[in-house]
């Protein structure tokens, strides 16, 4: 396992991949494990995810990504959804809580009670605000472990959210958040250059 400052400071933006690579899936599962060891709002995780990874799959996420290297040679494309149904996972994460002792089933339903109110009051364009804060913490995590394993990663923006619903047909809670690809890079990606906290920072 790579050192932590090694990891953050030589990840790169891969756009070209070694099409022989393979990553298992089994291997997939593990980081997307790790990743959602990331922070959420009050822990609702509200990440879900389609691992393209077969000819077909590429096909068909082909006709909205408008990145095609990294759509045909990446080892595998993460379609990265917001739930904003969030909230329906309140007893699945906060049952898992009181059964692990970290709660009480008092303390657990005071919360559910709180939260409530707090979703009730909660606006549409805010829930997705929330979502995709959410969203964003996990893809940095995700990009770190992937390249922490040894492989590389592209997190794209560029691609056409309504295509994507349609051609998986998604339930309407859920919005495309994130592409990313996965793999072993083909050649290096060019270096990028970044401002000094000292140019960007007031103390008060």
């Amino acid at each position: 396992m790579r050192d932590f400052f090694d990891v953050i400071r030589n990840r790169r933006s891969v756009k070209y991949y070694d099409e022989s690579v393979k990553i298992p899936r089994e291997e997939i599962l593990e980081m997307l494990d790790e990743a959602n060891i990331a922070p959420s709002s009050c822990n609702f995780q509200p990440w879900r995810y389609i691992v393209v990874d077969t000819p077909e799959g590429k096909e068909k996420l082909g006709e909205a990504n408008f990145n095609k290297t990294q759509n045909d040679t990446s080892s595998a494309m993460i379609v990265l959804l917001g739930d904003l149904s969030y909230f329906d996972k309140f007893d699945e994460i906060y049952g898992s809580a009181v059964e692990e002792g970290h709660m009480t089933e008092e303390v657990k339903e005071d919360f559910r009670t709180g939260l409530e109110g707090m979703i009730e009051a909660t606006t549409h364009e805010t829930k997705r605000e929330l979502v995709y804060f959410d969203c964003g913490i996990w893809t940095m995590q995700f990009a770190n472990i992937v390249h922490a394993k040894g492989y590389d990663s592209n997190i794209i923006g560029g691609f056409d959210r309504k295509k994507i619903s349609k051609l998986f047909e998604l339930d309407e809670s859920l919005m495309p958040v994130m592409l990313i690809a996965i793999g072993k890079k083909e050649k290096d990606a060019r270096p990028s250059t970044r401002m000094e906290a000292k140019d960007l920072v007031t103390f008060e």
